[in-house]
């Protein structure tokens, strides 16, 4: 759960002192409603650009944005479970081209060797490699990205977490941050703005 200090409504300040409680209030909340609905496809968007990662599953893990009546301030609650690294566009290795019965029966070693599974977890370091990782199909019919542990056992592999990438020391973290604070303020003022433009255009044909 992040919150984050919106700055820069002063310019509402005038407003409100003239509105009455009832205007204030239902322009309050839309300006509220409003800026809250931004911000899953703004976090989505911003981080499928700079991850491997697929803007629907980001929106998956944006769980709740609550914005205070006077949109000073607003909290955004993720996920807590990190996405499989399966959603980071997990590639699965290929293997060396193996001798033909020629050449050992199939039993020396590999004529070209083979590649690791790769994933792009950040867009700017490019594919990278996860030697001993491999992708299977799970129970419930899901694509696991896994390697063996201790014991042989399967250990499923997951990439950073959405709120890890928004609130962590992620590199795009603070930009990040920033981008959503001036996204909730310019639409907290629109929405509350259209409340009033609307309540005047009511009053003129009066």
């Amino acid at each position: 759960m992040v919150r984050l200090e919106i700055t820069g409504l002063d310019q509402l300040a005038k407003i409100r002192q003239a509105l009455g409680p009832e205007l204030l209030a239902k322009a309050s909340r839309a300006g509220v409603r409003h800026a809250a609905a931004g911000v899953a496809p703004k976090v989505a968007k911003s981080i499928s650009e700079r991850y491997g990662i697929p803007s629907r599953r980001v929106r998956q893990d944006v769980r709740a944005v609550r914005i205070a009546p006077d949109g000073q301030s607003a909290t955004v609650a993720f996920s807590r479970r990190p996405p499989l690294l399966t959603q980071y566009g997990a590639k699965p290795g290929t293997r060396g081209r193996q001798p033909g019965l020629g050449r050992g029966l199939g039993w020396g070693k590999p004529v070209k060797p083979g590649r690791p599974l790769s994933a792009l977890i950040d867009r700017s370091a490019g594919r990278q490699p996860i030697p001993g990782a491999f992708i299977v199909t799970g129970n419930s019919g899901n694509r696991l990205t896994v390697r063996r542990g201790r014991g042989g056992k399967l250990v499923s592999l997951y990439g950073p977490s959405v709120g890890s990438i928004f609130a962590g020391g992620s590199k795009i973290g603070p930009v990040l941050r920033a981008e959503t604070e001036l996204l909730i303020r310019e639409r907290f003022i629109s929405g509350f703005q259209r409340v009033l433009d609307s309540a005047a255009r009511g009053y003129g044909k009066g």
